[in-house]
């Protein structure tokens, strides 16, 4: 049930977005590619006696394809997070950006992100712990025009998970991702 909600919301952003690119075709559309690379941190704690709380740091990297108007951006995601002692840790979601334009160089962003992340890791008992859970989020950064098809951004972006796995009367808890980014974006021009 959660997997199809997530996929019917990505497709209905998807779609909007194409929508909108026709309805405003007088403005720049660009289709975007972007590679990112990401420090972040995850709270996960238990409630077993005695009770642990800790805090993951964290590389990732990440791939995002998407679309820019003249003042929207929409990115669909995926990054794979390097968490030590987990089988493995990556997300799928979209994310919708507001740019506000200052400069021809540069423009700031703030927007949503929302998505699944899928985890699996071994708790301190050697029990298997996996979650698939659905975040929501924001993010903000700035984005450097270095060339016409090419930009520069750094950002921070927060994914709310508050995800929990309970087995053997042990819940475990992982709380919200914080990251900083940097992503290269290609920017090519929407033909008419």
């Amino acid at each position: 049930m959660k997997n199809s909600l997530i996929k019917s919301i990505l497709f209905i952003l998807v779609t909007y977005t194409t929508l909108l690119a026709d309805e405003y075709s007088s403005y720049k559309n660009n289709s975007l590619i972007g590679f990112e690379s990401s420090f972040s941190s995850l709270g996960v704690s238990n409630d077993d006696t005695p009770a642990v709380s800790d805090t993951y740091n964290f590389s990732s990297f990440g791939l995002k394809i998407g679309a820019q108007m003249e003042y929207y951006r929409l990115f669909l995601s995926a990054r794979y997070h390097l968490v030590s002692d987990f089988d493995y840790s990556y997300t799928l979601g979209a994310e919708l950006q507001y740019l506000v334009n200052f400069s021809k160089s540069t423009n700031f962003f703030i927007g949503l992100n929302t998505g699944v992340a899928e985890m699996k890791f071994l708790d301190s008992n050697n029990v298997s712990r996996t979650i698939s859970d659905p975040y929501l989020g924001g993010d903000m950064g700035v984005n450097f025009h270095v060339a016409k098809s090419f930009d520069w951004e750094v950002g921070m972006r927060v994914m709310g998970l508050n995800a929990e796995n309970e087995i053997n009367n042990v819940t475990y808890t992982l709380d919200n991702m914080l990251s900083v980014y940097t992503s290269i974006i290609f920017k090519y021009q929407i033909a008419d």
